[in-house]
């Protein structure tokens, strides 16, 4: 029994993420094609998932973690005068596994677990416009956010809309609105509007935000 306890919740991430790799396969984030990802890939790579992914020497940041992220790394975080709810001095998990590419500093393909030698190291020779010799996002590409967060949607906040009235109320309800997109149900993430398993609403948005639809789940004007 205690056996199967330990399988079942292995099995049951497995299944998450093989679950997620028919929906990556044919976006920018499969880096192991130069077909679907012109402008970042790596030769000599097969296995979509494991940039991001591994079942074992997993990170703890997200389910089956495989990228290397810095949770040292300092950002220059979103300030307004207008900001009421909480502003963390650095970014969540939600946000983190994100930047750990996104803010150019760690190479997209720097895993935990290379595939095949179970150890740390890079997985693949990097190719495109986007990445440079040592497999990191350049500034010029599209998909570069950098450490400067200033001038970016607010993360690391806490969502409390009691202190803030233009904000819709929590329900308590994981899978209403808007507690449904906060990070661990509390926090404002990039996850909370982005999900990277699935571009169908393009910038691999979590839903279609024609007329600002998805903006709305949480403000209120």
């Amino acid at each position: 029994m205690k056996t199967y306890k330990l399988i079942f919740p292995l099995f049951v991430l497995l299944l998450i993420v093989m679950t997620a790799h028919a929906g990556v396969e044919q976006t920018k984030h499969n880096f192991t094609s130069a077909t679907y990802s012109p402008n970042a890939f790596f030769w000599g790579t097969q296995q979509v998932c494991a940039f991001c992914h591994t079942a074992h020497n997993a990170g703890s940041q997200s389910p089956l973690w495989n990228h290397e992220t810095n949770d040292l790394q300092p950002y220059t975080m979103y300030t307004s005068p207008t900001i009421d709810m909480t502003q963390s001095a650095t970014p969540h998990n939600g946000s983190l596994v994100c930047l750990s590419c996104h803010d150019g500093t760690i190479a997209v393909n720097s895993l935990n677990n290379v595939p095949g030698p179970e150890a740390a190291g890079s997985y693949g020779s990097p190719g495109g416009a986007a990445l440079d010799a040592t497999g990191k996002l350049t500034s010029s590409s599209g998909a570069f956010v950098g450490t400067d967060l200033s001038d970016d949607h607010p993360v690391g906040i806490t969502y409390d809309a009691t202190k803030d009235p233009d904000f819709k109320s929590k329900t308590g309800n994981p899978q209403a609105y808007p507690d449904k997109l906060l990070d661990e149900g509390l926090y404002v993430e990039c996850t909370s509007c982005h999900n990277p398993h699935d571009n169908t609403y393009s910038n691999f948005l979590v839903e279609s935000n024609a007329g600002s639809a998805l903006c709305a789940r949480c403000h209120s004007k």
